[in-house]
């Protein structure tokens, strides 16, 4: 079993020294689940531990991972470890509307309207097990994403504490500048790993 069994990614700072909270590396859970892995719950307990030990102490979720189901797996494993939630970074993606039997959705797109937004956080709250996420991140770019009704939602979720920071995932910087003007955007989340690197060239 590798130490993260995930990518490894390249985060770029806005507002906030981001290093300073979360770990150097960033442990990938999207092949955890069923879309890979497949890893039952004590292989996620021992994953975990593994890179607690390493000092590795932020995981990456996206609410897709695993057809929508690798989020409640890590989060029913991590209660077993019995590590208090301070000592770990929670960080999730959301946006992607995946064609799944645990969602309705027929086709995929992306949704980025303010209910979607606020309806995919709570449910990635219960899934992990947790009260909030130390990180949203917006999945991928999508040309009819509305900068204003994306703050409202991220406004809401930040004053009822259930995120502590919002990002973007893989956005332009000219993307970056548009839901910018209206939501402050700490962090662009930028694949990047041994064998992934086009982003530097």
């Amino acid at each position: 079993m590798g130490l993260c069994n995930g990518l490894v990614f390249l985060y770029t700072l806005y507002k906030n020294c981001f290093f300073m909270n979360y770990s150097r590396i960033i442990a990938g859970t999207m092949s955890w689940g069923r879309w890979e892995k497949q890893f039952n719950a004590n292989d996620m307990i021992t994953l975990i531990n593994t890179c607690l030990e390493a000092g590795i102490t932020s995981f990456d979720h996206a609410d897709i991972y695993g057809g929508y189901t690798t989020e409640a797996d890590f989060g029913a494993a991590f209660k077993q470890t019995r590590i208090e939630r301070s000592a770990i970074q929670l960080i999730s993606k959301c946006g992607i509307a995946y064609v799944s039997p645990n969602r309705s959705n027929t086709i995929k797109h992306y949704n980025y309207s303010k209910d979607y937004i606020i309806t995919s956080v709570e449910n990635s709250l219960i899934n992990l097990e947790t009260d909030f996420l130390d990180v949203l991140l917006l999945h991928r770019p999508s040309p009819l994403m509305h900068p204003y009704e994306i703050m409202e939602a991220i406004a809401k979720l930040g004053q009822e504490g259930k995120i502590k920071s919002f990002g973007v995932s893989n956005f332009t910087p000219s993307q970056v500048e548009l839901i910018a003007s209206e939501v402050p955007v700490e962090i662009n989340q930028i694949e990047f790993s041994l064998t992934q690197s086009s982003c530097t060239t």
